[in-house]
């Protein structure tokens, strides 16, 4: 792609502005659930007065967003455990499959060798 494409930085990484643009993304959405959450459970208590349903509406609205995004942050973390221990046994394996590779290299140029020398 040319220098000059539109396209020059839309493969920003996670801490750039996509990441940003996510998140508000995200959380418009939990908060736009837990508002119809809110609503359906006003709903149910007819006999509310209108300031009443808004409040209930309000304070559920606010605690399921809060457990919504405590719920999300639990996941992040976990999901950076994993990542981080998927690479730690990545490197380990990586590790391991090159040494089987030297080692075989090694002992396929040794038996190479000592053919050639018996040969002659």
């Amino acid at each position: 792609m040319p220098e000059d494409s539109v396209f020059v930085g839309a493969d920003m990484d996670e801490d750039g502005l996509f990441a940003g643009l996510d998140d508000l993304l995200l959380s418009s959405a939990q908060d736009e659930e837990a508002r119809r959450r809110a609503v359906r459970f006003a709903e149910q208590l007819p006999w509310l007065t209108v300031a009443q349903r808004a409040d209930i509406e309000r304070a559920f609205a606010a605690d399921w967003a809060a457990a919504s995004r405590a719920i999300d942050a639990r996941v992040s973390a976990r999901s950076a455990e994993i990542a981080i221990d998927y690479a730690t046994r990545y490197r380990l394996l990586r590790r391991r499959c090159l040494s089987a590779v030297t080692v075989g290299t090694g002992v396929v140029t040794c038996v190479l060798g000592l053919a050639l020398l018996v040969a002659r």
